[in-house]
C-alpha cells in the first residue's frame, strides 16, 4: 500500500474510530503522511491530542529537507487550534515558520509558509497576518509564480477576501 493510501486510510478512520487511526497512522511508511495522518488523529482523538501531536512533529522533522518539515506542520497546527490547544499551537507555529524561512527555493518557502498562514488562521487572523508578514519579507513575487500566487492569495486571507483553502483532504 503506498504512503498516500495509508494516510488515507488512517483519516478515514479517525472520525469513527480514533484508536484504529492511530494504530494506522504509526505504520505510514513515509514522514509527511504520517505527520498528516498522526494530526488528522489528533484533531479527532477521544486520548491525548498534544501527545498525538508531538507524534506528528517528530514525524515532521524525519522528512527530507526544510520544506517538508516546516511545512507539514500546518497540519498539526490546524488540529491543536482546532481543539482549542492555541497556546500550543503558536508555539509549534513558531518553530515552524523559523524553519521555514530558509528554505530554498524561495518558491518553496513561499508554499510552506502559505500552508502555514492557513494554519495560523485557525488560531487567530493576528497569528495570521504574522506569517503573512514574513512571506511578504522573505518572499518576492518577481522570483517565481509560486511567490506571486502566495503573496496574493496570503494577503486575501488575512484580509477576510479568500477563505482559506482547505488544504486537509
Amino acid at each position: 500500500m503506498s504512503a498516500t493510501n495509508q494516510r488515507d486510510h488512517a483519516t478515514n478512520l479517525a472520525k469513527s474510530n480514533p484508536k484504529k487511526a492511530l494504530d494506522a497512522a504509526r505504520k505510514v511508511n513515509d514522514p509527511w503522511f504520517r505527520a498528516q495522518a498522526l494530526s488528522w488523529v489528533a484533531r479527532y482523538t477521544e486520548g491525548d491530542p498534544l501527545a498525538i501531536a508531538s507524534e506528528a512533529a517528530k514525524s515532521a522533522g524525519a522528512c527530507e529537507d526544510d520544506y517538508k518539515r516546516s511545512a507539514v506542520r500546518a497540519w498539526e497546527i490546524a488540529a491543536l487550534a482546532e481543539r482549542g490547544f492555541a497556546f500550543d499551537a503558536r508555539k509549534r507555529l513558531s518553530e515552524a515558520v523559523r524553519l521555514a524561512r530558509g528554505v530554498m527555493p524561495m518558491a518553496s518557502r513561499s508554499e510552506a509558509l502559505i500552508l502555514l498562514i492557513q494554519a495560523a488562521l485557525k488560531i487567530s487572523r493576528e497569528d495570521g497576518l504574522k506569517v503573512n508578514e514574513v512571506l511578504a519579507t522573505s518572499c518576492s513575487a518577481e522570483e517565481h509564480w509560486r511567490c506571486k500566487r502566495a503573496l496574493r492569495d496570503g494577503a486575501k486571507m488575512v484580509g477576510g477576501d479568500l477563505a482559506p483553502r482547505q488544504f486537509f483532504w
